[in-house]
């Protein structure tokens, strides 16, 4: 089993913390199991190195990543980069064409591609072996790892089962996928049994190059290196997943996020106020985030996030912050974004 870790977006929606150049699985946040500040990157790097060795992880990256993912995870991880910002399913081409021609991983060996800019319980990374298991005994060509939803999300897309898992960790074929419907269909789906795409794919290595050959693409990695930006911009789920006719979804119930948004990233830092900052006590439910060495003093303003870093500083409404990705692409060629 290898495991191709993903660590190719930006997210526009965490500005200015986030960014092209310092997306927002390399930001160091405090998690309450850690003692000193980790990145999303380095908290998964740590799990599944120890559970699984190093020597079956790879790093699916983009090249102006390179400098920050050698000081956060060392000269010892195996990375694999992309030469442009594509899309999912372009990145995973790339890495399974590596996997096959650099490291001389075998065509029926299973790999596994899981996102490393979501915040997961360790428990989560306990279903990787069943998805192994899936694949290696011919139960299905594509496993996937659905979350039971928390509540009805418009942000995420849903994978809907023919029967609804009876308990988590328990198998079904999913009959489908919905991508980001609103509220109330969301609330729809959730009754069906739907689950949260985690963004998580197990396939035999074989499968993946079958599906680069449909697309005439060469498998040999130099010559899809060298070709690279001539492929479609498309996600792995558009491409592969949503025409699979035979797909199988493990439950998984417990502690996920995506932390696609301020609110999602501020549950997860509890603290009101981290660098140079002084919240007044009239400021109720308002957050601090500022990485400047100069100081931010907030008085009478609730319910707001206030973050200050390099491209910038945000002050929104925590109701609207989930909706700032249009006003930073406003920024144009001023912002790093």
């Amino acid at each position: 089993m290898k495991l191709i870790l993903l660590s190719g977006g930006a997210g526009k929606r965490l500005w200015p913390l986030s960014s092209d150049m310092l997306p927002k699985q390399f930001i160091p946040f405090l998690d309450p199991q850690w003692n000193e500040p980790a990145s999303m990157m380095q908290k998964a790097w740590a799990i599944l190195s120890d559970r699984f060795g190093t020597d079956n992880l790879y790093i699916a990256g983009n090249l102006n990543h390179e400098p920050i993912l050698r000081q956060q995870l060392g000269s010892q991880a195996r990375l694999i980069l992309e030469p442009a910002q594509r899309d999912t399913f372009p990145a995973i081409a790339l890495a399974a064409s590596y996997l096959h021609d650099r490291a001389g991983v075998d065509l029926d060996e299973t790999v596994i591609v899981l996102p490393v800019d979501a915040y997961a319980d360790p428990t989560f990374y306990d279903l990787l072996p069943e998805l192994d298991y899936l694949i290696r005994n011919d139960l299905t060509q594509l496993a996937l790892i659905g979350i039971k939803p928390s509540f009805a999300s418009d942000k995420f897309g849903y994978i809907v089962p023919v029967t609804a898992p009876a308990s988590p960790g328990e198998y079904c074929l999913a009959r489908g996928f919905v991508e980001k419907p609103d509220p109330a269909e969301a609330a729809e789906l959730i009754a069906q049994g739907a689950l949260w795409n985690g963004g998580v794919f197990a396939f035999r290595l074989r499968y993946l190059k079958d599906a680069v050959h449909r697309l005439r693409f060469p498998w040999s990695y130099d010559e899809l290196y060298d070709r690279y930006e001539a492929l479609p911009r498309i996600s792995f789920d558009y491409m592969v997943a949503e025409p699979e006719k035979n797909i199988v979804c493990i439950a998984f119930d417990g502690a996920w996020s995506d932390l696609g948004t301020w609110s999602d990233m501020l549950r997860l830092l509890g603290k009101e106020a981290s660098g140079r900052a002084i919240l007044g006590d009239d400021s109720r439910n308002t957050h601090i985030i500022n990485q400047l060495d100069i100081p931010i003093i907030v008085s009478g303003i609730s319910d707001a996030v206030i973050a200050a870093g390099p491209d910038g500083i945000l002050i929104s409404h925590k109701s609207v912050s989930h909706l700032i990705k249009p006003l930073v692409d406003r920024l144009g060629h001023t912002s790093k974004t």
